[in-house]
Formats: structure tokens, C-alpha cells, sequence
């Protein structure tokens, strides 16, 4: 074995990076992926995007879904609020990669829920949503009252193999003043591959708040 020590590979051909075991290191960039982005905790989560609301109509995330590395993805929701009082916070998926477009359909749902502070649990079934999914309860537009956060676990088809679905599991107070954890889930029965998601309330903006993207590595 051989150990080469050097303090600089530089390309022989302007602008065309440097090859090392087949891959290409070029412009900050390995493989393409600039890796000055990335963050990988102990879980194997590959931090992709994230953005944080201000009055912000909506959210959109295009063209980070990536079935050769990841396995599905971890959507963080933190501390959001919205400007119209007893709203929903939700989701729509998206299709088309960078020049995305929503992914309309049917989105069939299924739901747990129990409260902290009244006798009352549950399951809702046989229900559905039309190009889009509820994350939250109706939140009141209150940051004291109302921030609401939660872990969604996003599932796209990449075009071959079943549906695309979340879970989310979500904690916080409703409109109500209720105290709640709940369980939610959405199946869309489409074929078409999800390569993004955009997240917006049942009508109204985004007062505050942020979305945070990690890709589970394979």
C-alpha cells in the first residue's frame, strides 16, 4: 500500500473538478451535492432544507426527495402559529421536482387523539380530504395559546410503488383551550411520484414559525 501526501489536488482542465474513486469534487460540490449544507446526526438524518414563516402565505419545498439516499423523510414543524383564529395547519404534496406543481387527489384519512385536560380519547375513521392534509387542530392564532409543533414522517411514491403518505404526530392546545396529543395520517393512492411538500394554513398566512427537512439515510 501506497500513501500519497499532498497539501492541494488541482484540475488539470479549468472548471472541471477533480475525479477521485468516481467521484466528482467540483465548486464546494461532491457529486453535485453541496456539502457545506448538510448535517448528519447520530440517527442518520441528513438535514436538507427548512424555512422559517413571517406572515408567509405558505411554505414550499420542491425537489428534495432523493430515493437513491433516502428511505423517507422527517419533517419537523416548529412553533407554529397562524394569523386567522381556529385554522388548521396542512399539507399538500408536490410533484415535478424543481418547476413543482401540487399533487391533487384524494387524501384519505385516519386519526387518533387523547386530551390532557377532559375524559376524552379517540379514533376517527372513514374520512377523507381533498388535495390536502390536515397536520394540526384548529389553532388559535395566539404564539402564548396556540404554538403548535410536530414530527411528520413523509412517505412519497417514487412513481412505481404504492401511495404517498404521512404521519404526524402532534402535541399542543387547540382552539379550545384543550391540551391534546394526536396521531394523524393521510394516504393519497396515486402513482405519480411526490418529489416536494407544501405547508399552509386552512386559509389565511403563516404568522411564525419554521419547517425543518431531514432526509433518513438508506
Amino acid at each position: 500500500m501506497s500513501t500519497v501526501q499532498v497539501d492541494a489536488i488541482n484540475e488539470s482542465t479549468t472548471n472541471a473538478g477533480v475525479t477521485v474513486d468516481g467521484v466528482l469534487i467540483k465548486d464546494g460540490q461532491v457529486d453535485g451535492v453541496d456539502v457545506s449544507t448538510l448535517s448528519v446526526d447520530t440517527n442518520g438524518l441528513v438535514k436538507l432544507t427548512s424555512a422559517t414563516a413571517s406572515n408567509s402565505s405558505e411554505l414550499v419545498f420542491d425537489n428534495f426527495v432523493d430515493t437513491s439516499l433516502y428511505s423517507y423523510y422527517e419533517i419537523r414543524c416548529l412553533n407554529i402559529v397562524g394569523a386567522t383564529n381556529s385554522k388548521t395547519f396542512r399539507i399538500t404534496f408536490r410533484q415535478g421536482g424543481a418547476s413543482g406543481s401540487d399533487l391533487n387527489g384524494t387524501y384519505l384519512g385516519m386519526q387518533w387523539a387523547s386530551y390532557g385536560n377532559t375524559a376524552v380519547s379517540g379514533f376517527d375513521s372513514n374520512f377523507s380530504q381533498t388535495n390536502m392534509g390536515d397536520v394540526t387542530n384548529a389553532l388559535p392564532n395566539s404564539a402564548g395559546a396556540g404554538t403548535h409543533s410536530s414530527i411528520v414522517h413523509y412517505f412519497p411514491s417514487d412513481g412505481t410503488h404504492g401511495g404517498t403518505s404521512y404521519w404526524a404526530q402532534i402535541i399542543g392546545k387547540d382552539v379550545n383551550n384543550n391540551s391534546q396529543a394526536r396521531i394523524r395520517a393521510r394516504h393519497l393512492d396515486s402513482l405519480t411520484a411526490a418529489t416536494g411538500a407544501r405547508f399552509h394554513m386552512e386559509s389565511g398566512n403563516i404568522t411564525s414559525g419554521e419547517v425543518i427537512i431531514y432526509g433518513v439515510k438508506k
